[in-house]
């Protein structure tokens, strides 16, 4: 069975940027919480440190459950009219 319309997306390599003493979890640092791993919303505010050279179109954070995409890649997907995607906006 051959289905086009469908993209499965695997990253073999994490990228480690989460700011464990900025991103809060409940009002407490991450790293003093009692999390591992944040799903959607979690963490208010979540803050990522940029890697040297900046970040990759797309990268798994390995404190996170969900992928995180740049803006430009946001964009190609989107141009792409790819479906099933949601976008949280990094404040």
């Amino acid at each position: 069975m051959k289905n086009e319309d469908f993209v499965i997306l695997q990253l073999l390599e994490e990228t480690p940027c989460l700011d464990r003493e900025r991103t809060l979890v409940k009002g407490v640092p991450f790293h003093q919480s009692s999390e591992s791993v944040l799903g959607q919303d979690e963490a208010l505010p979540l803050v990522l440190r940029p890697p040297t050279g900046g970040f990759p179109p797309v990268f798994c954070v390995p404190e996170l459950t969900s992928y995180c995409f740049t803006e430009e890649a946001r964009r190609a997907c989107e141009a792409a009219e790819l479906k099933g995607l949601w976008w949280r906006p990094q404040r």
